[in-house]
């Protein structure tokens, strides 16, 4: 049987086809709840909620699973087990490890074997000028697709060049690799020079996920119990559940927005450092969050020059918060004196007759704000287990 961890899902889940035929027959006409998706309308029919134990290697686990019709995959571990096993995902070294009887068990991935691999090559001739950074056209045999990439063992090789990129986004047969060159002196590459490589597997499962609705109306109430007029509550939670999803803030995401934010830098070598001396309590807790940030896809795997030092910071709950000494990369920034607007300036210029004003917070704004592709690379930090940005 293959399962399929999904921080998306709130609780865990099995296709009633994965079970024994004759212990799966009890269940074909006992619908007992709906579960919904996360677009907040789709549903899913749940026959029967059972105890299900799952042997994952040396480690014999159970659960409580919603018994389905049909999966994406033959069982899908939410978060209840998730958190009640501690799991820590390793993409990189493709290993997952849980917690159990009082002791960390590691388990390699089951990798399927039918892969194929793409190469990425540049479209045209080239040339990079010294110390500047090119985004450059290249295509890939792939219709549509986010991959990982591999810089080019050639390329590597025989050009002092440096590969910013650690993922692709394809679309219609075409990326946009961002390349460093680091030398003095202007470097050329020829059209249908392989930049890269990735591996993509014949058979992937699609996500599937859930909206946390219990969280979802927390949320929400929280941000209407003040408004004393039940009306006029009544009239705003049901915008605000109009766009629930926005208000689930168990699993972080990405801001959405039309011009991702830029980093303009000054004409000067990127500025790198050391990691930050660090306490073995405190690098597993960094590995948990970067773990964590790296399966969300909110960061990645960096092959930059630039390097800034992450550090842990102590929040008032006791838990941690993951920050990154940017010092050395502000100083080498253009600085944007676009004058902050002033609050009330702005109140006053919406006019008069309005009643009801609201703001927007992000749940994790340190990571919510999209970055300009070509200058990812400049946000590369370091932990004691690598460069990422």
């Amino acid at each position: 049987m293959k399962a399929m961890i999904d921080t998306g899902a709130n609780r865990t889940f099995i296709s009633i086809k994965a079970l024994d035929p004759s212990y799966g027959k009890m269940f074909v006409n006992k619908l007992h709840k709906c579960v919904f998706l996360a677009d907040g309308y789709s549903s899913i029919s749940v026959y029967v909620t059972l105890n299900l134990s799952i042997i994952m290697g040396d480690a014999s686990t159970s659960i409580k699973a919603f018994v389905v019709k049909e999966l994406c995959a033959d069982c899908i571990l939410g978060m209840d087990f998730i958190n009640k096993y501690k799991l820590i995902i390793n993409t990189e070294e493709k290993i997952v490890s849980l917690y159990n009887n009082y002791k960390r068990i590691t388990l390699k991935f089951d990798i399927n074997s039918n892969e194929k691999e793409y190469p990425a090559r540049l479209i045209n001739n080239i040339r990079i000028p010294p110390k500047q950074t090119r985004s450059i056209p290249a295509s890939i045999e792939l219709l549509s697709a986010n991959v990982v990439l591999r810089p080019s063992f050639k390329l590597q090789q025989r050009t002092p060049l440096l590969t910013l990129n650690s993922s692709l986004k394809v679309h219609d047969h075409t990326s946009n690799i961002s390349l460093y060159n680091p030398t003095n002196y202007s470097y050329s590459l020829p059209k249908g020079l392989i930049l890269a490589t990735t591996t993509v597997p014949t058979l992937s499962f699609s996500k599937c996920a859930s909206i946390n609705h219990q969280l979802v109306n927390d949320n929400i109430n929280k941000l209407t119990r003040h408004i004393t007029d039940s009306t006029q509550r009544e009239e705003i939670e049901t915008i605000l559940h109009q766009h629930e999803k926005l208000f689930d803030t168990s699993k972080p995401a990405i801001a959405i927005n039309v011009k991702p934010h830029e980093i303009k830098a000054l004409d000067h070598p990127p500025p790198s450092s050391r990691p930050y001396y660090s306490t073995p309590h405190k690098e597993e807790e960094m590995h948990k969050i970067v773990q964590e940030l790296l399966y969300y896809g909110l960061v990645r795997k960096s092959y930059s020059p630039f390097a800034a030092p992450a550090l842990l910071v102590a929040k008032h709950d006791g838990s941690w918060r993951m920050v990154v000494d940017y010092k050395k990369l502000n100083n080498t920034t253009i600085k944007d004196n676009h004058p902050l607007p002033n609050m009330e300036q702005t109140i006053q210029r919406l006019g008069v007759g309005y009643k009801f004003f609201s703001k927007l917070d992000m749940k994790s704004g340190f990571w919510q704000i999209p970055i300009k592709e070509e200058d990812k690379h400049k946000t590369a930090f370091l932990t004691a287990d690598g460069l990422y940005e």
